[in-house]
């Protein structure tokens, strides 16, 4: 009999023993076995669970949580063969929004995750230089975005409180309060390049995938599985300068303009002056001087509708 295995973010709930009978009920539905359940923490927030989920042999594993949870559980799946399932309990739950997967609807996507098909996606590998030494740190696996500068600034300024009353609107609202905000000025090396000098930037973002919350999409062309990073640079002149880079994400442009600044490559290294702000996938890291991105082509299996 088939098994699964369930790992949880426990932050995302306040009872976890209605919805986990709910969930058994499913799996014996299904004809599967009860599933194997873990719960991550803020030592191991998913990758150890997944690791151990696979070491006991279980036929699927499915993170329960946002967008970090699945990154995280996701690093502990590749090489393994075993599958992802998405069961998206989020803010932004972009990484489900992008494969079309039920969100904040944990029965259709457990559902979605036993009848839906096998996916081969993309896995972005990050590496920090936090002291601008010159030592990476090691790799952490990205699967929608990382975020560069005022992007993770905004994330990092979001109240808790208001995330878990109005979701991603939480966002916005904590952007209001970086309006006015210092510019980075850095370097920029594409896969072998050279360096290229980039001033008078508010964020860099490097995108799996380009679909945001509300429909938006940052990054028109970014494809989960087509193996390139899709970078785009915000450079807003001043406060009336957002209006005009707010328009093009929103009709979803592709053109470059003086606003948004847009690059594909393999391999992305940002290299900043001052240490900047970094997120992965929603999750603030801390500062760093040095970020690189490396894609990782149809490294990560995931369960996607049919």
């Amino acid at each position: 009999m088939r098994r699964a295995a369930v790992i949880v973010n426990p932050t995302k709930f306040s009872a976890l023993g209605p919805l986990k009978d709910s969930l058994e009920d499913i799996f014996r539905a299904w004809g599967w076995a009860g599933p194997r359940w873990a719960q991550t923490t803020m030592e191991d927030p998913g990758t150890g669970q997944a690791r151990a989920a696979v070491a006991a042999g279980v036929d699927l594993v499915c993170a329960l949580g946002g967008d970090g949870t699945q990154r995280c559980v996701a690093q502990g799946l590749l090489g393994s063969g075993v599958p992802l399932g998405i069961l998206a309990a989020g803010t932004g739950n972009l990484l489900a929004r992008n494969l079309k997967i039920p969100h904040d609807r944990y029965a259709d996507g457990l559902r979605m995750a036993l009848g839906g098909r096998d996916r081969a996606i993309d896995v972005c590998h990050v590496e920090l230089d936090k002291a601008g030494d010159g030592v990476w740190a090691p790799p952490q696996v990205g699967l929608v975005m990382t975020g560069i500068g005022l992007d993770a600034e905004i994330l990092a300024s979001a109240n808790d409180d208001l995330k878990a009353r109005v979701g991603w609107l939480a966002y916005p609202a904590a952007g209001l309060g970086h309006v006015v905000h210092d510019q980075m000025q850095a370097q920029i090396i594409l896969d072998d390049g050279a360096p290229e000098p980039i001033t008078g930037m508010s964020s860099v973002m490097i995108g799996n995938c380009g679909l945001l919350t509300g429909g938006m999409r940052l990054m028109p062309d970014a494809d989960l599985d087509d193996g390139i990073l899709d970078t785009v640079i915000l450079r807003p002149a001043g406060i009336i300068g957002w209006l005009p880079m707010i328009a093009q994400v929103v009709a979803g442009a592709r053109r470059e303009t003086r606003t948004i600044g847009r690059l594909r490559s393999q391999i992305i290294e940002v290299r900043c002056e001052q240490p900047a702000m970094i997120e992965i996938d929603g999750d603030v890291l801390h500062r760093a001087y040095a970020t690189r991105v490396t894609v990782d082509p149809l490294a990560l299996t995931v369960r996607v509708p049919r």
